[in-house]
């Protein structure tokens, strides 16, 4: 299934060289955060942000993307990143999303698409803007946070859409993948994060020095460095997600998904395939050219092992909302409140129960026509029972402050 990725690339070249005119663009910025979490996450532990209260962290990132269309029914994309911080942890470039795709225009309005590659979901209410960003704020919540780690097919997404009136419109769609079975793997050791940071295909992500993960306990077996959220399939099997989503695209807009990627929950070459399953509900509303609402929710559960031997399994569930303000082309002010929760339900090794709630408050501010200036503050209160394990306190959330300038191009 993995190969599908690669199909999409070829098509890239196919396709595009007939486009007369393909498009580059993306941005590059660079930031500077202090935070009073403890150690990160991305460097083994189980602070919620990319810094902690040892350092502040100064960071810079360029994402590209190249699009081509060469009439209206072919459509083809890919987008990369390199990046680089203070902690020098993570990989440092790499592929984000690469896919190909068709739109069948049918008599009635109705249209099917038909997309190949690798691609996020399009589930997410912050993440609106082009290169999976969040029009509304700096960092995402804890429920796209861990969407931008370890939630991305590799595969075949079918959508069907159709105009109910000149306003509304409904769309239905299926998507069958791959390559995404180590899916909860995150959430299940480490817990939620808060941050804005794109997990790359192949890319390994630290988990934190448990005692159940080190070399002969029970879940010894699991690669040293890390677990990867997107590569090569581990178990044969594939995984499926729907979506259904109604409104106007330019007022409101519902939707409901799910989520399976029916891992097999066995090791495989180092690497467990989690049985990951989650249903989402979303929706947005812009009652004016001024105030946006947004919100989700999620509800789902992870595992992996077997009974009566060592396993885990979890259930978790996530929720935001959202309010933000564009006063005219230069100011945005935004809003949020989450929670999330993650229970421990296999009653074997440590105790990973996970909570917390945040707030978080944010202003934009465009400079011209190709520069923004951010900054960012939020408050978590947040704990994770196995920090102890780790020789930390289980408050693992914190004040947290970002300043950000932003070049599109």
């Amino acid at each position: 299934m993995h190969r599908i990725g690669w199909c999409a690339m070829a098509m890239m070249v196919a396709v595009g060289a007939r486009a007369e005119a393909p498009q580059l663009f993306g941005f590059a910025r660079a930031g500077l955060t202090s935070s009073g979490a403890p150690r990160s996450w991305i460097d083994g532990g189980l602070g919620r942000h990319l810094a902690s209260a040892e350092a502040s962290s100064t960071d810079v990132e360029a994402q590209f993307a190249l699009l081509w269309e060469p009439d209206l029914d072919w459509r083809v994309f890919a987008q990369a990143l390199a990046r680089g911080d203070s902690a020098g942890q993570g990989q440092h470039a790499g592929l984000v999303e690469a896919y190909g795709e068709r739109t069948y225009f049918l008599r009635n309005d109705h249209r099917l698409r038909v997309r190949v590659g690798q691609f996020f979901l399009p589930s997410s209410r912050e993440a609106v803007d082009p290169l999976w960003q969040s029009r509304y704020t700096l960092g995402l919540s804890a429920l796209n946070s861990w969407v931008a780690e370890e939630v991305r097919p590799i595969g075949i997404d079918l959508s069907w859409r159709n105009a109910v009136d000149a306003a509304h419109e409904w769309e239905w769609a299926a998507t069958v993948f791959g390559g995404n079975d180590s899916s909860g793997a995150l959430l299940a050791w480490r817990g939620f994060a808060q941050h804005d940071r794109l997990s790359v295909l192949g890319e390994v992500l630290a988990l934190p020095a448990l005692p159940t993960l080190a070399d002969g306990a029970e879940f010894g077996g699991q690669r040293n460095d890390g677990s990867r959220p997107f590569g090569p399939d581990l178990d044969g099997r594939p995984g499926y997600a729907l979506r259904t989503r109604f409104g106007d695209p330019r007022r409101f807009r519902l939707l409901a998904s799910g989520f399976d990627n029916r891992g097999d929950r066995a090791l495989h070459r180092g690497e467990y395939a989690w049985r990951t399953r989650f249903a989402l509900i979303g929706g947005e509303w812009s009652p004016d050219e001024h105030w946006s609402l947004a919100g989700e929710w999620m509800r789902g559960d992870s595992g992996m092992g077997f009974a009566p031997g060592p396993r885990v399994d979890i259930d978790f569930d996530a929720a935001y909302v959202l309010a933000s303000y564009a006063s005219d082309d230069l100011w945005r002010y935004s809003a949020r409140v989450e929670s999330f929760t993650i229970r421990d339900r296999d009653g074997v090794a440590e105790n990973n129960d996970d909570r917390g709630h945040a707030v978080s408050v944010s202003l934009l501010r465009n400079v011209g026509a190709n520069w923004r200036l951010g900054m960012e503050w939020l408050h978590g209160n947040s704990r994770h029972a196995a920090a102890a394990l780790l020789g930390s306190t289980e408050d693992t959330g914190g004040d947290f402050w970002r300043f950000e300038a932003r070049r599109m191009f």
